[in-house]
């Protein structure tokens, strides 16, 4: 871009940043503090010195601005916070960021903090409500607990195999660590902020989201305790096992390899022939669920997160062992025995083995699928046992559909 068009284009990405925010301030009558056209002033302010390139310019404006609003602040002692002008470095600092001249990611980057800042600008009182009403105390410790594991810790874990067979990677269990928790805490988070009251089938999604297993098992003592409503709590217990099939597919696309691709067609068609099924056997109506979404406990909680990756460390070992001295059966039988336990951490450890050329990506996605047929058998055998035949018969029809899809792709594919 030529000289004089780059300039152009830089002041007007610095105005617009300026009226994002400036807009966004004068919409907010409750307090006397900067507006619309001090905010243009600043950004097109910032977008010069960032366009001029001369560090104590940059320097010297923004102290002048610091300066300003400190006077300004004294002299307007009725107002509470300092938002706004903190808010106004902010945008002054984006502004000469957007104008740099040579950082090619500078004004899309500059032009989205900016979006960003003014989203968070405008949902005051929200926010207010969460820091003070919503999260709690230990909620807010045990994620930032975690947070800090996250950032700390696993950079400085070393990324190769220890012990027998290799079955140890420290940097390898904490990235699935993460994962893990990271997905169930997205069904932690629906758990809190939904209404007391939802619909049947929204109870069913998000229960499978943070534990298929617990959803069925809390389903099937539901079926017990009213058995008037045994075919509402059935169809309840196979969407949420049908939500398991997406789930495991985020858990793949996340931890990267060609396992995801190899087996998104697998999972695509067993979630359809599972919701297929679902719709087939739905009541009548759209019922509201008085029972509470199936929780899983704070998924962030630092010894949650240690028991998943000890988990996942024996499932690791326990596949490296048996295909070092079994090979295909051996892959075969540790998916089995680690399905039926975590799917979670037998699919990561698949997605590891393909990444890794231990085993070919046709074995790798049976024993995707015989991972997830042993974690159906153990939620079929639960569901039976504790609220008997007719309430677990149409969610076992339910896998057999959904598995027959997955076979057939497979066998037709072979």
């Amino acid at each position: 871009m030529e000289p004089f068009n780059h300039a152009w284009v830089a002041m007007g990405e610095a105005l617009l940043i300026g009226l994002i925010v400036g807009i966004e301030r004068e919409s907010d009558k409750e307090e006397r503090h900067a507006g619309l056209r001090d905010f243009v002033s600043i950004g097109l302010a910032g977008g010069l010195c960032g366009l001029l390139g001369q560090p104590w310019l940059t320097v010297g404006a923004l102290a002048a601005l610091t300066a300003m609003l400190v006077i300004f602040r004294f002299q307007t002692p009725q107002r509470t916070g300092i938002t706004t002008e903190l808010a106004a470095v902010v945008t002054f600092l984006l502004c000469v960021l957007a104008a740099t001249p040579g950082l090619e990611f500078g004004a899309p980057l500059a032009i989205a903090l900016t979006v960003v800042l003014a989203l968070f600008l405008d949902a005051r009182e929200p926010l207010r409500k969460l820091a003070r009403e919503t999260l709690t105390d230990q909620e807010y410790w045990d994620t930032l607990r975690f947070l800090a594991v996250i950032f700390v810790i696993l950079p400085i874990l070393p990324d190769r195999d220890l012990g027998p067979f290799g079955g140890f990677n420290p940097y390898r269990t904490w990235i699935f660590v993460i994962l893990v928790c990271g997905i169930n805490f997205l069904g932690y988070f629906f758990q809190k902020f939904l209404s007391a009251r939802r619909s049947l089938a929204l109870t069913a999604l998000v229960g499978g989201i943070g534990s298929s297993t617990a959803s069925t098992l809390a389903f099937s003592r539901q079926c017990v305790a009213e058995p008037s409503r045994e075919r509402e709590w059935s169809y309840a217990t196979i969407v949420a096992n049908v939500i398991l099939n997406a789930r495991v597919a985020a858990i793949l696309w996340l931890a990267g390899g060609a396992l995801f691709a190899v087996s998104i067609p697998v999972l695509g068609l067993m979630t359809l022939a599972g919701g297929l099924f679902a719709w087939r056997v739905r009541p009548p109506q759209a019922p509201e669920s008085p029972l509470p979404v199936p929780r899983v406990g704070n998924p962030l909680r630092l010894a949650a997160a240690i028991q998943f990756g000890l988990l996942f460390a024996a499932v690791r070992l326990l596949a490296r062992a048996a295909v070092a001295l079994y090979g295909n059966a051996g892959t075969l039988a540790s998916s089995a025995v680690g399905g039926s336990v975590d799917v979670d951490a037998i699919v990561f450890s698949l997605a590891g083995l393909l990444r890794e050329s231990r085993i070919d990506p046709a074995l790798a996605l049976w024993g995707l699928i015989l991972a997830l047929a042993a974690n159906a058998v153990l939620k079929s055998v639960l569901a039976w046992s504790v609220a008997g035949a007719r309430f677990a018969r149409p969610l076992i029809g339910a896998f057999l559909a959904m598995f027959a899809a997955a076979l057939a792709w497979t066998i037709a594919r072979a």
